[in-house]
């Protein structure tokens, strides 16, 4: 490892986690945690119940070694159609998807896939809010199936050791987070909890 690369804070070198969709009991998650010399690998499989049908989400975000999403890769099978989104985020904050500029999505901080407690990890671990204390932020929110990719104006507030606060600022909703030492979600309040993890 060079001077200037150094480990990701706080996660081991592999984590495996596996979601409950609770709400409805419609989706269940298999996600990966990886650290490496230049960040943090998220990867996941992801399959639903949609509108009765199958679909399924596979997944891959890379960050830097400060949890700044760099590039999302998603792939999902729905009603015998497949289809790729690929994003991009530079040092700057500026976004592409598919390769093109997305201006709408510049000065975003982080990806919310809406199908995974996952990326909820990037904003806990970026900010390491101390508690009690609450931050806005700007999210790229990637809708299912459509893949349509919005800004989402949220908020964290971090309640307790192992506990946030998480509200999109846009529709008022709002749910306790509970998370682990890693930052890794275990439970999202009424939706997701964790069943199962390996390291």
């Amino acid at each position: 490892m060079s001077a200037t690369q150094r480990p990701v804070p706080g996660l081991p070198c592999t984590r495996e986690v596996m979601w409950r969709r609770v709400l409805d009991d419609l989706s269940v998650e298999h996600a990966r945690f990886e650290r490496n010399e230049s960040g943090c690998v998220i990867s996941g499989a992801v399959m639903i119940a949609e509108q009765g049908a199958p679909l399924r989400v596979d997944y891959r975000i890379a960050c830097d070694e400060d949890w700044r999403t760099r590039t999302v890769e998603v792939h999902t099978a729905w009603q015998g159609a497949r289809r790729i989104l690929r994003l991009e985020r530079d040092p700057g904050g500026r976004w592409r998807r598919d390769g093109e500029p997305s201006p709408e999505l510049d000065g975003c901080s982080d990806v919310d896939l809406e199908v995974t407690p996952a990326t909820n990890a990037l904003p806990v671990n970026r900010l390491r809010l101390a508690v009690g204390g609450r931050q806005e932020i700007l999210a790229a929110w990637a809708r299912f199936p459509s893949l349509r990719v919005i800004p989402a104006r949220q908020a964290y507030e971090r309640l307790a050791e192992t506990r946030y606060r998480y509200t999109s600022l846009e529709s008022g909703f709002t749910a306790a987070v509970d998370v682990d030492a890693d930052g890794i979600p275990t439970a999202y309040e009424g939706i997701w909890r964790r069943i199962a993890e390996s390291s």
